[in-house]
């Protein structure tokens, strides 16, 4: 290669663009150019390393090798691009498997160049630095995306991978010493063909069935049994990702030089190469995602996204889907190119019902597993246990079926399974009790008519719009003005109230959203929420919650009627905003100050919205709970029913019990509320209120005396505090006050994370919810006697509005002595609650074995929480005792 050639190259690199011609000359003086033919390996994984690379001409394939064999793409270097730097530096062998995708020339430095090359020229230096910088980034990013590519045995149907042996020697061995299948059924026959006539073939094949069926497995023994055996195997949920994330995660981007940045940049269908890609819920695939698939089949080769330079596609692809093929076409769920690919390679799973003779092989089979898991010597089947398994649908087919014999076999005594030992349907978690009020049939038909949540939303709508009214223009005197009434001493309350019997129901009939909800049918919005909304929303609404309060206490929003409009009006411009840009109730979802309250209280409720799923997952077709039908949308909150597990997001509107046609989700009363310990994804936000809350308790309960205290401090300090506005030493005093809380809170957090050696990030999300149930009791316990010793201004105000003879002094709904037994009920309750979930919540952490001084300080914190609340409960005589 000519001198002033090398130059160009060089001049075209990140690492030497900026350097002089005598610079470069130095360089070039130092190259030696290497050609490499198309598959040729540069060097392997475990090589010395002794030799930098700056690519010329031609593009590099990055591999990392697995000990079985097994390779892995994880990016590529272009021209221009460099590689080796790290082992270089690290004095480690090579770490990766580089291999030349096509003819290429490469320019090599040999390692005491490369080390001449950083000490002497900065700008080269600061380049590697980034490119390292770069490389560690993003090594923590793809963390979770390579975790993706898992074994089947690790995912849902792990249960499903010893019950069908797909293979001759995999099968049970009788007492003669020969092995036989497990299944032998037709079905079972059919299924080997398949995989035995789609593993010999590369095109992209189409498995349908009901989940629970083995179509997971089946498509990991045609991978296994394939050309790409010793390649990647990588399952993606299609419903995980948007159709702009899917794109970029399938296809890539658009990079740099730098060539450990093209790891996230680089696509799936490159990182796989020659291996075999999964799709579940395939059908839920967008079309131009789809178009883009059927083209790369087609063609051969793909570009990314943002990009034009063509790249080979080399991958094998499996698609899953829960609908048949007929029910695919009749949705129009899947493009003509798509399907013209696919049709000649599909594959039904048949569920378990249609071949029900190889139960009792199952059954033996399950038996002698679990059997020998638990120690147990089960040697039959009572005939009538038998019969009840024959006669049983299995909607969650084969994973249900061992779920059953695992649950069966654990209650056995004796070495027979009887009928008594044998649950059907979905399992309740350990320890919880509920009842679906949906059994009832007038609640059912109460939820499921029309008139709910319409009916209670119109009269609240009435009650709410002649409070604003009054808040504007009715008498300046809070206690003669209706809407101050209705907003603090009734509405308050009750919303609190409403929490522990009601879960989130106020927000289905909150008519601060209704405006924004007719809004909508007419300008039909269809943008989806903004992702930084969605990422950041638990931040957003905890402060938004945190400002409101702030608001309503240090300007005294109790007294000021027309600041209590507006901070209605405020919450009602912002659903009408969101409304009119963003499709269902994104301002309630992710945004209202009030939602925040709602949903952090909520989750102590005794009732809660779930869903039966195994019918949600082997039954339903359509999901149109959660994606509604031609007239209504599904639900407003974007949550499946199926993805529920606590109460934050759910607002019991209804519209899931009315949309699901199998009676999948229901209603439950239930006793304790697991939620706070089990929730699957811990939020910091929600601690951070919840400890906030706690202290904003305080301002709450006390806020006469707060405004005593200000107005005397100021009296007493005149030169030092006589100038600041009262606003201004309130707000100290609330933010300060929130401040301790937080900062006792953390400081109990990792203090207990140090002495028992637990997470402490883990634990700083979840301690929080712990807290939820005393200060919902103390909150109620304060509302409470607001409610019963001030309700009678609504009559007196009621009376003053139509010139009747007014009411000076009304009387308690209870006496002080009733009033007193309650609250000092609510705050135990709350209190031992709050110590019965952080028992949990650790005993979770800690993985079982709790003892008694792993819980000594969160105790000693709701201790002292509830000393606290007590104590100026008392002072200020809320609570009498």
């Amino acid at each position: 290669m000519k001198h002033e050639l090398i130059r160009q190259y060089l001049r075209h690199t990140v690492l030497f663009k900026h350097l002089s011609s005598q610079q470069l000359d130095t360089i070039i003086d130092n190259v030696t150019v290497r050609h490499v033919a198309e598959g040729d390996i540069v060097h392997r994984k475990g090589d010395t390393a002794d030799t930098f690379y700056v690519v010329a001409v031609g593009e590099m394939e990055l591999l990392m090798e697995g000990d079985d064999g097994i390779n892995a793409i994880v990016g590529r270097v272009g021209p221009s691009g460099h590689f080796g730097e790290t082992s270089l530096l690290t004095n480690k062998p090579q770490s990766l498997t580089i291999r030349s995708l096509c003819d290429s020339v490469l320019l090599c430095f040999t390692d005491r160049f490369f080390r001449r090359l950083l000490a002497e020229f900065r700008v080269v230096q600061e380049q590697i630095e980034a490119a390292l910088a770069e490389r560690l980034r993003l090594s923590f990013q793809n963390r979770s995306s390579a975790l993706q590519a898992c074994d089947i045995s690790t995912r849902e149907e792990i249960r499903i991978v010893d019950m069908m042996p797909l293979n001759g020697d995999n099968g049970e061995t009788d007492e003669a010493g020969s092995k036989e299948r497990i299944m032998r059924s037709q079905s079972a026959k059919e299924i080997q063909a398949a995989i035995e006539r789609f593993s010999s073939i590369d095109d992209p094949v189409l498995l349908t069935g009901e989940s629970g069926t083995g179509r997971r497995l089946i498509a990991k023994q045609i991978h296994l049994q394939g050309n790409q055996a010793q390649g990647p195997y990588i399952e993606i949920d299609v419903r995980d990702l948007s159709a702009d994330e899917l794109a970029k995660k399938l296809f890539g981007e658009r990079h740099d030089f730098f060539p450990f940045s093209q790891v996230k940049q680089t696509g799936i269908l490159e990182q796989f190469c020659r291996g075999t890609v999964v799709f579940r819920h395939f059908d839920q695939l967008p079309p131009a995602v789809q178009d883009k698939i059927a083209a790369a089949v087609r063609t051969l080769f793909f570009t990314r996204e943002g990009g034009e330079r063509e790249i080979a596609f080399a991958a094998r692809l499996i698609f899953i889907s829960d609908l048949s093929i007929e029910k695919i076409r009749e949705g129009q769920l899947l493009t003509r190119d798509l399907e013209e690919i696919l049709a000649p390679h599909s594959f039904p799973v048949a569920p378990l019902r249609f071949h029900k003779r190889d139960i009792p092989h199952l059954v033996d089979y399950y038996l002698h597993r679990f059997g020998r898991e638990y120690g147990k010597k089960l040697r039959a089947v009572a005939p009538e246990t038998l019969g009840i398994l024959m006669n049983y649908d299995w909607p969650g087919n084969l994973t249900e079926l061992s779920t059953v014999i695992q649950r069966a076999v654990m209650l056995a005594r004796d070495d027979e399974l009887l009928s008594d030992h044998i649950l059907l349907g979905l399992p309740k978690s350990e320890g919880k009790w509920e009842f679906n009020l949906l059994r009832l049939g007038w609640v059912r038909s109460l939820i499921e008519s029309r008139l709910y949540p319409a009916l209670p939303s119109a009269v609240i709508g009435v009650v709410l719009l002649v409070a604003v009214l009054t808040l504007f223009f009715g008498p300046e005197d809070p206690e003669k003005n209706l809407g101050i009434t209705l907003s603090w001493v009734l509405g308050w309350p009750l919303l609190f109230f409403s929490f522990f019997f009601l879960a989130r129901t106020w927000c289905s009939v909150c008519t601060l959203a209704l405006p924004g909800t007719l809004l909508q049918r007419l300008v039909k919005p269809t943008r989806s929420t903004p992702v930084f909304l969605k990422k950041y929303s638990g931040w957003i609404m905890a402060w938004l919650c945190i400002i409101v309060l702030w608001v309503e206490i240090v300007w005294n929003a109790y007294e000021n009627p027309v600041l209590t409009g507006w901070i209605i009006l405020a919450v009602t411009i912002g659903s009408i905003l969101f409304s009119l840009f963003f499709k269902r109730r994104a301002w309630c979802r992710y945004l209202c100050p009030l939602g925040a309250v709602n949903a952090i209280f909520a989750m102590p409720s005794i009732l809660e919205v779930r869903s039966n799923r195994h019918l949600c997952l082997n039954r339903c077709e359509d999901h149109a709970c959660y994606a509604g039908d031609l007239e209504t949308e599904g639900c407003p909150m974007f949550r499946h029913p199926f993805m529920v597990d606590n109460n934050r997001d759910c607002i019991v509107c209804g519209r899931c019990m009315k949309h699901c046609n199998k009676h999948s989700v229901h209603l439950n009363v239930r006793m304790a509320p697991q939620e706070l310990w089990d929730i699957e994804a811990p939020r910091r936000p929600d601690s951070f209120l919840i400890v906030s809350l706690g202290a904003i308790f305080f301002l709450f309960a006390l806020h006469t005396e707060f405004y005593e205290l200000i107005y005397s401090a100021q009296q007493s300090y005149p030169s030092l505090l006589g100038r600041v506005s009262f606003a201004l030493l309130g707000s100290a005093v609330f933010f300060g006050l929130i401040f301790i809380f937080q900062v006792g809170y953390y400081l109990t957090v990792n203090l207990q994370a140090y002495l028992t050696k637990i997470d402490r990030v883990l634990i700083l999300r979840l301690l929080g919810y712990g807290f939820i149930p005393i200060i919902l009791g103390v909150y109620l316990a304060v509302y409470f006697e607001i409610f019963v010793s001030e309700s009678w201004r609504l009559a007196a105000n009621l009376r003053a509005m139509f010139s009747l003879t007014p009411v000076r002094d009304g009387a308690r709904l209870i006496s002080p002595d009733a009033s007193a037994l309650i609250q000092v009920i609510t705050v135990a309750g709350g209190f031992l609650a709050s110590l019965y979930a952080t028992h949990r919540i650790i005993d979770r952490i800690k993985g079982g074995g709790v003892v008694t001084r792993d819980l000594i300080l969160p105790y000693s914190l709701l201790f002292g929480f509830t000393l606290l609340f007590v104590f100026f409960m008392k002072t200020s005589k809320i609570i009498f005792f």
